[in-house]
C-alpha cells in the first residue's frame, strides 16, 4: 500500500479527496465553511458557539463570516448558518473536516 493510499485511507482530508478546495495568499480572506445549530429548526449560532469546535490550522486564522445560509445534508433543507471565514497566515497546504464536509485549503 502506497503512503498516499494509506494516508486516504485513515481519514486524512488532501486537495484530491476533498469536498471542496479553497485558494488564497497569505493576507487573503476567504469563505471556507458554514455551521448550523445542532437542531434543523433553530437559527443560526453565534460564532462563540462554533469557534472551539473548528479545527486547528496553522496557516489561517478562522474569523467570523456573519450569517448565511446552506443545504444541509442531516436537514435535508436549507437552514440559517455562521459563515466562517479564513484568512491566511502562512503559506502551506492543510485539508481539515468541518461540519458541512472536507475543505483542503492552500495558502500561497
Amino acid at each position: 500500500m502506497s503512503i498516499l493510499s494509506g494516508l486516504m485511507l485513515s481519514g486524512c482530508v488532501t486537495p484530491t479527496n476533498a469536498d471542496k478546495t479553497v485558494e488564497m495568499r497569505v493576507g487573503e480572506t476567504r469563505h471556507l465553511t458554514a455551521y448550523r445549530s445542532n437542531s434543523c429548526g433553530a437559527g443560526a449560532p453565534g460564532y462563540a458557539e462554533i469557534e472551539g469546535r473548528l479545527p486547528k490550522s496553522s496557516i489561517v486564522r478562522y474569523s467570523d463570516g456573519g450569517l448565511s445560509s446552506r443545504v444541509s445534508r442531516d436537514c435535508g433543507k436549507r437552514v440559517p448558518t455562521r459563515a466562517v471565514n479564513g484568512t491566511g497566515i502562512a503559506a502551506g497546504t492543510e485539508g481539515h473536516r468541518y461540519q458541512s464536509g472536507t475543505v483542503a485549503i492552500i495558502v500561497k
